[in-house]
């Protein structure tokens, strides 16, 4: 009768045993996503990918705080800091924010003690999105992201994983695309366009559900491409970096301005971009097709972000200041600020 009770017993506790650890690996289990997920915009990612706008939420990198990252309605209401290290490159889908975070301009550093106060923390990290279960994918100096299905595609800049690489969002299957430093920012429907570096500067496309074959789209000396409908916007490096627009059905191209574009961002309906060209330092918006050019501010700017109420830029030169302005126009440009 003893040995039945243990018996029992030990069941009891095999069973116990192996149902917590069902639950916590089930509640510990990162979903993968559907195949037409796509991370953040390309005109964002080409911005440094400083805001994110997903399912009624805003993710950004706050200026005011070291650039850690905080969420917010997109009227800018219900602010929360999520992250104490500076943020960039948020991309993002379903319950998970994926971003590059690091040390060298947070304020973490000076809260850390002994040998951690000489650390620094960097790379890939992933987490939930009201910040917590924070995890580190890759531990590599990283120049851009992008989410693509259940994958991360970003830019290695140095060591033995330099080019592109890829990752699994629960942190499997790592791999090497190419050794060339390619841009993932611009994706749509699986697919991934990118500019040639290497060997040439033409606009490429890699089928992501095709073992990442790639093939040729557009020849020319492009820069930044962004597919909407069906044109591709880009810079022609070739011509002065003028914006341009191409027909992806015919081949046909449009120049939509003949100033140079240090940067540019988009959405359904207006381009947004900014010229540094002497006599001509503005902020600038404009239709689709190039018609209705008009200036927003005077001054040089970069770090231009678009969400679905609010245009974000960046003054040059001047740390910790954000500019936004309503896309509609409805108000003038003021300082953002983020932590009143």
């Amino acid at each position: 009768m003893e040995n039945k009770r243990v018996i029992i017993g030990f069941s009891a506790a095999i069973t116990f045993i192996t149902i917590f650890i069902l639950i916590y690996a089930l509640r510990n289990r990162v979903p993968l996503n559907d195949e037409s997920a796509i991370g953040n915009t390309a005109g964002n990612l080409y911005n440094g990918g400083l805001f994110l706008e997903m399912d009624g939420k805003v993710y950004f990198s706050n200026p005011l705080d070291s650039d850690a990252m905080y969420s917010m309605n997109p009227d800018e209401t219900d602010l929360k800091d999520l992250t104490m290290m500076s943020v960039r490159n948020i991309v993002g889908h379903g319950k998970y924010v994926y971003y590059y975070m690091d040390t060298t301009k947070s304020n973490a550093t000076s809260d850390l003690k002994g040998l951690g106060r000489v650390s620094t923390f960097y790379g890939l990290y992933r987490s939930e999105t009201d910040g917590d279960k924070q995890k580190m994918l890759d531990r590599e100096i990283i120049s851009s992201i992008q989410l693509v299905g259940s994958d991360l595609y970003y830019t290695v800049d140095t060591g033995k994983k330099i080019g592109l690489n890829k990752i699994r969002i629960d942190g499997q299957n790592p791999s090497i695309i190419t050794t060339e430093l390619l841009d993932p920012s611009c994706a749509l429907n699986s697919k991934i366009y990118y500019s040639g570096v290497d060997l040439d500067h033409d606009l490429h496309v890699i089928d992501t559900l095709s073992n990442n074959t790639s093939s040729t789209v557009l020849v020319g000396n492009i820069w930044q491409p962004i597919v909407q409908g069906d044109y591709v916007y880009y810079i022609d490096a070739a011509h002065h970096y003028r914006l341009c627009r191409s027909s992806l059905i015919n081949g046909s191209t449009e120049v939509l301005t003949n100033s140079r574009v240090d940067y540019y961002n988009m959405n359904e309906y207006n381009i947004f971009y900014a010229t540094s060209e002497a006599g001509n330092q503005t902020l600038r918006v404009m239709k689709l097709d190039g018609s209705g050019n008009t200036v927003i501010a005077e001054g040089v700017f970069h770090g231009l972000s678009l969400t679905s109420k609010y245009l974000y830029f960046k003054p040059f030169g001047v740390e910790n200041v954000m500019y936004h302005i309503p896309i509609d126009g409805s108000a003038p440009v003021t300082t953002f600020n983020p932590n009143r």
